[in-house]
């Protein structure tokens, strides 16, 4: 017998601890809107939560951080005032901080996601998934 509700388990080996955290912040955002499926909006959410802009955001009249420096770099002279930012300009920054270069301590196999749905339309489901 089928079920009537959708169930939808991910599995992401290889991720980030930080994903981790945005993840659960996610899933808390989504029960706080009475949702029991994570959407994409929540992830969304959960990135622009921090009321602080992250260090690498442009500021005003402040140097530019680039993808070359420490992760963790923490500098007073780059706080203030961000910059806003079109889309498109957003996209680029977040691009090049998308570096090809590893990170000391990654795992020694490549991250992978698996996922198994059941439900009515698990097989729609699946297959736009696919699709894509």
């Amino acid at each position: 017998m089928t079920s009537e509700h959708h169930e939808c388990r991910v599995t992401v080996d290889g991720a980030a601890p930080a994903l981790v955290l945005l993840l659960r912040d996610a899933a808390r955002i989504a029960t706080e809107h009475g949702r029991e499926w994570v959407t994409t909006q929540d992830v969304f959410a959960a990135l622009i939560a921090d009321e602080q802009a992250p260090l690498w955001w442009p500021r005003v009249g402040k140097p530019r951080l680039t993808a070359d420096e420490p992760v963790n770099v923490v500098r007073a002279d780059l706080e203030g005032d961000t910059v806003p930012l079109p889309y498109n300009e957003f996209r680029s920054l977040v691009a090049e901080w998308n570096s090809d270069s590893p990170t000391i301590g990654e795992p020694a196999t490549p991250a992978t996601v698996s996922y198994e749905i059941s439900g009515p339309t698990a097989a729609k489901l699946i297959a736009a998934i696919e699709q894509s």
